[in-house]
């Protein structure tokens, strides 16, 4: 016991001091932010940095506050920058969307979030609390991407534990864990070892522990990963009612649909960078090119419906044929600098609802831009995968 008492305290020794050494080497945070040209950002992004840079009423509010974030690692002989200046905040009773292609710098930046890595520099301040100068880890609830759970617990023994390790008073755990069970549709699994459990009834149980003594922060990483679509659904009236409720939630999702349901902003990055920033809504009033028409042609000549549709809706644009179905887009007129469809949309579904009745066509839908086509636009696929953790971060911030 004494042997393995006096390692621990020359590893903590050491660690100590190499902290030190490089807060003595570390350069200011504020000339690296000065010196930093934003020119090429999206105008809402850089109008985000702009807000936070002068600490103004609004980000002070906020639940949690990303200034400037900056993350490198060591690759071979040069330095890669995973995250670069990235800033953003949120508000109290709101969910945030955090997406990304492969190796645009989305699971570094949620790793920073959850205090798993350190940033080479920049800013994290979470309820007012920057957890950079913190010796211990903030109360918040953490739904990570792959369930790290104990085996040969029960559901029950495992919500127990989590609970206790959150503080909860002893009297309040059994109807708390009992609260938890019902929510997450858990109870017929109570007595059952985790190790047992099917794939998403795991995901159920992490995503449960995330919320255990309703954290006012939940940090959520692909959580419905595993979950059938019922499931899906029933988790997703969880994340609504957690936010209704005061909550904020950070979440990532390769699920547009999951996103476009639950967050209230959504932030795609590309590069270590946001490539847009704002509601759903705001992203489709910015980015989207009109209404997307999809047409099920009826009969074998499909060039003939192609010709009428050009012919009876001026400017609408074929973008693509698959067998019987055309994709097309009919596109906005920016008159005044504000866009608007180049002619009425109930002349759209006039000339769809005939075209229909004769039966040249079996069917048809016109919808909005979706966030999954405004995801590709802006973020398409990235060459570079994100670096490894294993790899030693840079220390040097200078840009």
């Amino acid at each position: 016991m004494l042997f393995w008492w006096f390692v621990l305290s020359i590893i903590e020794s050491r660690l100590r001091i190499r902290q030190a050494w490089q807060r003595c080497f570390r350069k200011d945070d504020s000339v690296t932010t000065d010196q930093w040209n934003d020119s090429h950002l999206d105008e809402d992004v850089r109008r985000e940095r702009e807000s936070i840079l002068q600490d103004n009423e609004t980000t002070k509010s906020s639940v949690i506050l990303v200034r400037d974030l900056i993350k490198q690692f060591k690759k071979r002989k040069s330095i890669y920058t995973a995250v670069d200046h990235l800033n953003f905040h949120v508000h109290k009773r709101a969910c945030f969307g955090l997406l990304g292609a492969n190796g645009a710098g989305k699971t570094t930046t949620f790793r920073m979030l959850v205090n798993d890595i350190k940033p080479t520099s920049g800013n994290l301040i979470i309820n007012g609390k920057n957890i950079n100068q913190m010796t211990r880890d903030l109360e918040i609830g953490f739904c990570p991407q792959f369930d790290w759970l104990v085996n040969d617990l029960s559901v029950f023994e495992t919500l127990i534990l989590f609970a206790r390790l959150k503080g909860v008073n002893g009297t309040e755990i059994p109807e708390m864990c009992q609260n938890i069970m019902n929510i997450f549709g858990l109870e017929m699994y109570e007595k059952r070892a985790v190790q047992k459990l099917s794939g998403g009834n795991k995901r159920k149980v992490s995503a449960a522990l995330a919320f255990m003594a309703n954290p006012a922060l939940v940090f959520l990483d692909e959580p419905t990963t595993g979950l059938d679509a019922a499931a899906k659904r029933k988790f997703w009236k969880v994340i609504r009612a957690a936010r209704d409720v005061g909550l904020t939630i950070i979440m990532t999702s390769h699920s547009m649909e999951e996103c476009e349901a639950l967050c209230t902003k959504i932030g795609i990055m590309k590069t270590g960078q946001f490539m847009c920033l704002g509601s759903l809504q705001h992203l489709r009033n910015r980015f989207s090119t009109g209404y997307a028409v999809q047409v099920k042609v009826a009969i074998d000549d499909v060039e003939k419906i192609k010709e009428d549709l050009i012919s009876n809706l001026p400017g609408i644009e074929i973008q693509a044929q698959h067998n019987e179905m055309l994709f097309c887009n009919i596109p906005f007129s920016n008159d005044n600098n504000q866009m608007q469809l180049s002619f009425n949309l109930g002349h759209v579904f006039g000339i769809l609802n005939s075209r229909k009745e004769q039966k040249l066509i079996e069917s048809y839908s016109v919808t909005q831009t979706t966030l999954e086509q405004i995801f590709v636009q802006l973020a398409g696929e990235d060459e570079d995968a994100e670096v490894s953790s294993n790899q030693i971060p840079n220390t040097n911030q200078s840009k």
